[in-house]
């Protein structure tokens, strides 16, 4: 499957500019500021939060808000992210709700160039992560996903196109999001491409969500 090659308008030390006003005076600061502020619960995932399956990954984390609950409840969690400190919010927050240590593993890294993402995994978790990596890694990316669940294992994440609103693809493209050409059609082909059958496809302010299964 080709990828389009969308170009990344990200530039770490620029100032973030909407419509002449300053956002932000640099991107990569106010990238770090929107990923530490990230609370936002994915549906597709909350389904698992009360009954979550026994072993659960979350690629590109941040503060776990789609997994904290999950490891609460007796899911053993293994969360990757690049960022030291978004980790150890993870951590800090993970205590104050009375999640039991040994159910959750932090591991720091970037989940385009880290060989595995572990195995036998019921339930992978890339929410808002798989727009944030350059298009020539998705099919990688995608291809180490799969490998790492277990046999009927669940795949639950967002993909962002170009029919999010155009101010909002302003901002977080110049935040580091790339948006994909052809809609719920690219959402469905990136996921049965890559060994996938799609249980839910439902479009977002900013693309689509989905709930895929591994075939």
């Amino acid at each position: 499957m080709g990828i389009a090659q969308t170009e990344s308008q990200y530039r770490p030390n620029d100032p973030v500019i909407i419509l002449g006003t300053l956002a932000g005076n640099k991107a990569e600061e106010l990238q770090k500021e929107m990923f530490h502020s990230c609370n936002r619960v994915e549906k597709y995932a909350a389904e698992f939060f009360y009954k979550p399956p026994t072993k659960v990954l979350e690629l590109g984390s941040g503060i776990g808000a789609n997994s904290r609950l999950m490891a609460r409840n007796g899911a053993h969690v293994t969360a990757i992210d690049n960022s030291r400190e978004l980790l150890q919010e993870y951590s800090n927050l993970s205590q104050k709700e009375g999640c039991p240590a040994k159910n959750i593993r932090l591991r720091r890294g970037d989940i385009t160039t880290v060989a595995s993402y572990g195995a036998d995994f019921e339930l992978v978790i890339a929410v808002d992560i798989l727009p944030y990596i350059a298009p020539k890694d998705l099919q990688s990316t995608m291809q180490k996903i799969y490998a790492c669940l277990f046999d009927k294992g669940t795949l639950v994440g967002t993909i962002f196109t170009t029919k999010t609103e155009p101010m909002a693809r302003l901002l977080m493209g110049q935040l580091g999001a790339h948006f994909y050409e052809g809609g719920s059609d690219f959402a469905r082909d990136l996921l049965e491409n890559s060994g996938f059958s799609v249980e839910k496809l439902e479009e977002t302010e900013s693309g689509y969500r989905f709930k895929a299964v591994k075939k």
